[in-house]
């Protein structure tokens, strides 16, 4: 059995928490919300690159905190949530849904293909994970 490293974790978690900027508005729309950068980590896979961003679910609370991820047309945002509490999660403007179990990380893959900005979210309770800037 593994031991649990902390450390890894929680230099992961602050160096995406530094790498995003805060999320502009709750709506789905497909404007743009201003400047942000890039978060996770870009693998090349031919000519479209894939991002990863692992966020957690306590209670309310989201870690890393909400913010906008830029997307380039073509690439994959492969984005795995941990909740502490069963949940629906909901990704617009890729029309992707999956379920939450606590405890047990769920993984979605979001590939760009049409620009605009688009929310990720859960239902109960409503919360926003992250916006996803699509250019």
């Amino acid at each position: 059995m593994r031991a649990f490293r902390p450390l890894p974790y929680a230099v992961t978690a602050l160096v995406l928490a530094g790498s995003l900027t805060g999320v502009a508005g709750c709506s789905s729309s497909s404007g743009s919300t201003g400047p942000s950068t890039a978060a996770g980590q870009a693998a090349s896979t031919g000519t479209s690159a894939v991002k990863r961003l692992e966020v957690t679910i306590t209670g309310t609370t989201v870690t890393p905190a909400p913010a906008q991820v830029e997307l380039p047309v073509g690439s994959t945002l492969e984005l795995v949530v941990t909740s502490d509490h069963d949940d629906e999660l909901h990704a617009h403007g890729f029309d992707q849904e999956a379920t939450l179990e606590a405890g047990v990380p769920a993984t979605l893959r979001l590939t760009a293909t049409e620009p605009g900005v688009y929310e990720v979210e859960t239902h109960e309770p409503a919360l926003t994970l992250l916006s996803v800037a699509v250019r």
